[in-house]
């Protein structure tokens, strides 16, 4: 296999006046950097996979330990822990990133898929087929590729909630055990469903749905958004101290400065008290105002104050004197008073002169909650298309990994909504992409037929390196697929995990959006097309002897 062909190419290893590799060597050294990227990832590949300790560093820049079952999230606890120094190994993870970015899923296969028409191209060329008859027949088989993908999906839509949780579970093999994978999974395809029902054009709009998890907590649904912060953040509102009904929601995302209006500052630039006595009218009008402004509120109706940033000990004081909850400092994560906007129906201020009763929000019911080291503030019973899924876990490590795991299920099932099409799992759109491939080869002619039948043979790989790590003897399973396939036509025969046997992935309820699986194939194929061509390197900062640079003009 690919991961276990060593790099034997580094340019460290080179002697330095040879200012550049080329053809061979060349190859060794990209050959080499994919190999030990795809080696990264390969034993996590399935459900059965195995898992990765990683020395990174967290959203605080602080040094941690994790343990990561998936190819993006390895990729990116190895950015945050100072990344990756070869360049050819950049390359590829950049590429990776951006299918993450889109679907949340799949980058695992994509990575695979990479290094397998790496492998698979570089034989060729070292065969004699030049790179772009390679590239050229790839292309072919993965226009090809898109058709099987069309013939084997099936349709779907939002209200298919029991199709959108099997999605969800397919997702979520690898993180939870069965029984909290089904609970979690209907509740992602109840959201997903849900947001759709509010959105434009019925599409689901995942920003509007929060995942938090902490453990020991109950899993949930909240129809409305919970607001969580670290106890030690330090925000001068005390918060909801007692639970409210029927609450009149307010949000602001700048300070409150009542210094800029405070009469005795006459409005030029910076505060200048001359005596005693001006601080004294200083302190008055300031606290007159601060005053003024929490009496405003109380008469329109208000019971939170929702702000993003940290308000002013005295301008707290004066608020929570007057009768309402303050919450301040609601900045992790940033966009949650957005969302809170959403939920509520209200609108996110600048200024509290804009807080007309148009602006306002509602919340059924709102309450304060301690959880572990964190505060949090429940809103719910709102109006708005806002949810939050809660879930717990033993540990923090376990209520983490089940928060990134409910995440990337919401992406996919409202993936596999908006696009209205799944295919089914267990690796039989590889097999079924190989065998579509293999059945048409005739149809392509010259160089690039041999490039097409690589590209097959490389997609199979999938199905291997699945049963593999699942304990299974991937020749037997890859032999069986084959004939299923074969017998079967455009089949969704794959491979199961529990047995290494041929599985119906449809009965199994193992689906998938057809966009992971076809979004990793052009993944793949666009990272090749990168890499593939490379026939020199070139050492930066070198020193080229008997050369001296001229200006072209003086």
């Amino acid at each position: 296999m690919a991961a276990q062909r060593g790099n034997d190419a580094r340019l460290d290893n080179r002697e330095r006046t040879d200012w550049t590799i080329r053809d061979e060597d060349a190859r060794e050294y990209v050959r080499g950097a994919v190999d030990a990227t795809v080696g990264l990832v390969e034993s996590t590949y399935g459900p059965a996979g195995m898992e990765k300790l990683v020395a990174t560093a967290d959203l605080q820049n602080r040094d941690e330990m994790r343990r990561i079952d998936d190819a993006g999230r390895l990729f990116d606890a190895i950015d945050n822990g100072g990344g990756f120094g070869h360049p050819v190994a950049a390359l590829f993870v950049d590429g990776v990133a951006g299918m993450r970015s889109r679907v949340h899923d799949g980058t695992t296969a994509a990575v695979l898929l990479t290094g397998a028409l790496m492998e698979e191209g570089f034989d060729l060329v070292e065969q004699g087929l030049a790179p772009s008859s390679v590239l050229v027949g790839y292309g072919i088989a993965r226009a090809r590729a898109g058709d099987i993908l069309d013939e084997l999906a099936r349709p779907v839509d939002a209200t298919d909630e029991a199709t959108l949780a099997n999605v969800a579970a397919t997702t979520m093999t690898t993180a939870l055990d069965p029984t909290v994978r089904e609970d979690l999974s209907a509740r992602v395809a109840s959201t997903v469903g849900r947001l759709a029902d509010a959105g434009d054009g019925g599409w689901p709009n995942t920003d509007h749905a929060k995942v938090l998890t902490a453990p020991g907590v109950d899993t949930t649904t909240c129809d409305g958004l919970v607001l969580s912060r670290p106890a030690d953040a330090g925000p001068n509102g005390a918060g909801v101290t007692t639970s409210l009904t029927d609450a009149t929601v307010a949000i602001l995302d700048r300070e409150i400065d009542f210094e800029e209006t405070a009469s005795v500052l006459g409005g030029g630039e910076g505060i200048r008290l001359t005596s005693a006595a001006a601080a004294e009218r200083y302190r008055t009008e300031l606290d007159a105002r601060r005053r003024d402004a929490a009496e405003r509120l109380v008469e329109r109706g208000v019971d939170v104050l929702v702000s993003l940033e940290k308000l002013d000990e005295g301008v707290v004081d004066a608020f929570e004197r007057a009768g309402l909850a303050v919450v301040d400092k609601a900045t992790y994560p940033k966009e949650d008073v957005y969302r809170l906007a959403t939920a509520t129906g209200g609108t996110v201020v600048s200024k509290l002169g804009d807080l007309t009763a148009g602006r306002l929000g509602r919340a059924g019911r709102v309450e304060r909650r301690e959880v572990g080291d964190e505060v949090w503030t429940v809103f719910e019973g709102c109006p708005g298309p806002v949810f939050t899924i809660v879930s717990g876990g033993e540990t923090a490590e376990e209520a983490r990994r089940r928060e990134g795991a409910i995440a990337d299920a919401l992406e996919t099932a409202a993936t596999a909504a908006i696009d209205e099409q799944v295919v089914p799992g267990a690796g039989a759109p590889a097999a079924a992409v190989a065998a579509g491939i293999r059945a048409g080869e005739t149809t392509v002619t010259g160089r690039e037929q041999l490039a097409a039948a690589a590209f097959a043979d490389a997609v199979e790989r999938l199905p291997v390196v699945l049963a593999r790590n699942a304990g299974h003897d991937p020749l037997a399973a890859v032999t069986d697929l084959r004939t299923a396939h074969a017998a079967e036509g455009r089949s969704s025969v794959g491979v199961s995990v529990d047995t290494g046997d041929p599985i119906d992935a449809w009965a199994a309820g193992v689906v998938e959006p057809r966009r992971v699986f076809s979004q990793a194939i052009e993944t793949a194929g666009a990272i090749v097309e990168q890499l593939l061509t490379i026939d020199s390197v070139l050492y930066p900062n070198v020193e080229l002897y008997g050369y001296t640079p001229r200006p072209e003009r003086e």
